[in-house]
This record gives C-alpha cells, sequence and structure tokens, in this order.
C-alpha cells in the first residue's frame, strides 16, 4: 500500500508534468504540435528538478482535472497545493525524468488544437538511500492557447 501510495504522489508530481509560462512553452520555428508539446513536458521537468512547483504546475489549465488513484483534484491552484503538501521542499521532491512515449495531435498537422501524450515517469533521490525510486506513466491532454495559438496547457492528466 505504502509502494502504490508514493506511485500515486510521484505520479501527481509528474502529471503537473507538462504548460505555461515556461520558456520551452514557445513553439520553435516549424515544430509539429507534438515537437512543442513534448519540449514543454521537458521544460517542467526542468521545473521539478530545480523544486519549482510552481512553475511545474504552471502549464495546467485554470479549469484542469487531475486523475489518481487517490481521486480528483480540480483546477491548477488545487493541483498546485496538493504538491506542494506532499512536497514541501527540493528534496521531497527528487529528480524527476519524463519520456514521451506517444503524442497525437488532433486534428492531425500543424493546426492541431489538442494533443494527447502518453509518458513514462520516474522519479529518483540521489543521496537518499531510505527513499526508493517510484515510476509510471501518465496521460495527458493539451490544448493549443494564447494568441496565434502559440502555447499549450494541461486540461486532463491522468498519472498512475
Amino acid at each position: 500500500m505504502r509502494a502504490a501510495m508514493q506511485n500515486l504522489v510521484v505520479f501527481l508530481a509528474l502529471s503537473g508534468l507538462l504548460l505555461s509560462p515556461l520558456p520551452a512553452a514557445e513553439p520553435r520555428q516549424g515544430a509539429s504540435p507534438e515537437e512543442q508539446v513534448a519540449a514543454l513536458l521537458h521544460a517542467q521537468a526542468d521545473a521539478w528538478n530545480r523544486g519549482d512547483l510552481e512553475a511545474f504546475t504552471a502549464v495546467y489549465a485554470e479549469d484542469a482535472t487531475f486523475v489518481t488513484p487517490n481521486g480528483l483534484t480540480h483546477g491548477r491552484r488545487e493541483v498546485l497545493e496538493r504538491y506542494r503538501k506532499r512536497y514541501p521542499d527540493q528534496a521531497a521532491m527528487g529528480k524527476l525524468t519524463l519520456e514521451v512515449i506517444e503524442a497525437r495531435a488532433f486534428p492531425s498537422g500543424k493546426d492541431a488544437k489538442a494533443v494527447s501524450v502518453a509518458a513514462r515517469w520516474r522519479l529518483e533521490y540521489p543521496g537518499q538511500a531510505d527513499r526508493k525510486t517510484a515510476e509510471g506513466w501518465t496521460l495527458l491532454v493539451l490544448r493549443r492557447v494564447g494568441k496565434g495559438g502559440g502555447g499549450w496547457e494541461i486540461v486532463q492528466d491522468a498519472s498512475m
């Protein structure tokens, strides 16, 4: 049960995984929607690894839904508060890596309005022998936002 809870917490943390004023949120010239979202998720993991939960959760929509085995969380602010309780400092956060397994744009092509992402997350605790590595999966749905549709935000996050 403890391992399941730890995996859930890690998943939730990773779910925050991935959209707002992060530098990578701005699409690079000619990048596909899938590439833009993958870059955003990597920037999100970087924010996590800096211990910056606000930047990590900034990619969530104000009306985001976060689903875990422990229940539902609604809204960016509530997602941030959930992470703050579980990860009070950078040592508790560990080191996050995200691997995008599959990304699908809807409709397909450069004018996509949404992207779904299946990703694998891993949370390690270097130098903390008493903490085990946690890993799992997340399924994210992102929508295009901003002037000219240049950014992305997470509207749904299901982590396990």
